[in-house]
């Protein structure tokens, strides 16, 4: 089970993938998967308002994983979650062990 602090992140995190998820079903959908589209950033910072334009295929290939986020370059946070992608203006953070059932339990594509 996560300490406090790594269960805050990850429940921040989460619910940025939820507005997200809202953003795939409402406004970007329909388009092409090579269209660019912008995405809130992932991070664990609650008052974190930065946009991650990335390719609509990567946002489902991030999403196909329920531990992975999309962070603006220096939002990753280390003690939560490790790099495991850098592509350009974003990066792709894995979630650590301690959050694995808060971001599990909270995605909606998650079975």
């Amino acid at each position: 089970m996560a300490n406090d602090r790594i269960e805050r992140i990850a429940r921040n995190e989460s619910a940025f993938r939820d507005l997200n998820e809202n953003l795939e079903a409402g406004v970007h959908r329909g388009r092409p998967a090579s269209d660019y589209a912008g995405f809130v950033c992932e991070c664990g910072h609650a008052d974190c308002e930065m946009i991650v334009r990335l390719k609509l295929a990567d946002f489902e290939r991030v999403r196909a994983d329920s531990r992975l986020f999309i962070v603006v370059p220096g939002h990753e946070l280390l003690e939560a979650e490790s790099v495991v992608e850098r592509n350009g203006g974003f990066l792709v953070v894995r979630k650590c062990e301690d959050a694995a059932d808060v971001v599990e339990e909270t995605d909606r594509r998650s079975s």
